[in-house]
């Protein structure tokens, strides 16, 4: 079998279907980055999303026993919005920020559907051919497996950054049990510079590339935890994701991408309003927000960081709403938040709802946010 005449072929596939990039790797263990993933699990985070078992992350052959091969893609997206530059305060009802990747279409969508067609193609020039397809599933490691296929390099911010499209890239896989050659790992490197580390409104970005998760605003927002009240002011109106990191980065001065429009979104999806994502039911929030890939975490972070976003913000407007979470929420964390939210607004009218709801609540952290908030 010509193997390398197939890989061509492979490639010039993906770009009529628009892959942006394509890299090709051997299906060896990563064993180079099983002692961080050992400190990040000795670290315990709290805030940590699907962390998974360090030794099945590293290894290839525990997803597809025969694995020989893997192919690694990257979909480039649009990280331009005309309201982005905005600020959440300057006129017309407060607004929150969801991250650019979390707005639009579900990538996980866009990139399995290529990562089908790339499996079909492959199949049908190998009948027989094992491949398994993953986009941010299955416990791998997917960015250190896009650098060793040559897509890109490590940023100091722990993402991977593309020489042509910065970290403005969403990644896929395919394991594969055909020897397809493999590409050589990129070289590139950040260098000096330090802009990311010190955007960090949290100081979650050490020297040593490596990411504190508890500090992460990024993981932060996607929790479901109460955010610890040291990092709350500091989250000011994000709501989904984090992108500071990425656009301070001289890497992605240039928006490019084949298919933007994939992830296009309007000011209310970018940028929602406080008040209305505070007064959202199940079918509205599944109507606003379930095509997007932020969906799976459900309404609760979302609402959640509104509540933030508006104490933050000393949304006047959204008092009443959050005087109703508090008093009436089923869900303590969404009641603790809203105590914190009206004691940081701090009006009399606040104080009167705080002093009310201590009176009959019975969740004892929802009365610790409620005494905090007093003391304001």
């Amino acid at each position: 079998m010509d193997w390398v005449g197939l890989k061509a072929a492979i490639k010039a596939y993906g770009q009529e279907i628009g892959v942006d990039k394509m890299g090709f790797t051997d299906a060896q263990p990563l064993t180079e980055h099983l002692p961080r993933l050992l400190s990040r699990q000795k670290a315990g985070y709290k805030f940590a999303i699907n962390e998974g078992d360090p030794e099945k992350r590293i290894s290839p052959h525990f997803h597809l026993p025969k694995a020989k091969s893997i192919i690694s893609i990257a979909v480039a997206y649009s990280c331009n919005n005309e309201h982005d530059n905005e600020k959440p305060d300057s006129g017309g009802p407060a607004r929150g920020r969801i991250s650019v990747i979390s707005r639009g279409l579900d990538y996980h969508g866009v990139i399995r559907g290529k990562l089908q067609q790339l499996k079909e193609f492959i199949v049908a020039k190998i009948p027989g051919a094992r491949i398994e397809m993953f986009v941010d599933t299955g416990e791998i490691l997917e960015k250190a497996i896009a650098v060793k296929a040559g897509l890109g390099w490590f940023g100091r911010n722990t993402l991977l950054i593309t020489p042509e499209f910065g970290s403005w890239v969403s990644l896929g896989e395919l394991f594969t049990d055909l020897p397809l050659p493999a590409d050589q790992p990129s070289s590139g490197s950040c260098g000096s510079c330090r802009r990311c580390v010190a955007a960090c409104p949290t100081n979650a970005i050490d020297e040593d590339k490596n990411i504190n998760l508890d500090r992460c605003l990024a993981c932060i927002t996607l929790s479901k935890r109460l955010p610890p009240r040291e990092v709350r002011h500091l989250m000011g109106n994000h709501l989904y994701g984090c992108d500071i990191c990425q656009s301070v980065c001289p890497h992605n001065s240039v928006t490019r991408g084949t298919k933007p429009d994939l992830y296009q979104s309007g000011l209310d999806e970018a940028h929602p309003v406080l008040v209305e994502i505070l007064q959202l039911n199940n079918a509205e929030y599944k109507k606003r927000f379930g095509h997007t890939s932020g969906a799976w975490r459900g309404k609760t972070p979302l609402q959640r960081n509104a509540v933030i976003a508006a104490g933050n913000l000393r949304e006047y407007s959204a008092i009443p709403a959050l005087i109703k979470i508090l008093y009436s929420d089923t869900r303590p964390v969404l009641r603790g938040i809203a105590a914190w939210a009206l004691g940081r607004i701090g009006t009399e009218q606040c104080r009167r709802a705080l002093i009310k709801a201590a009176a009959t609540e019975q969740d004892s952290d929802v009365l610790t946010e409620l005494e905090l908030a007093l003391q304001n």
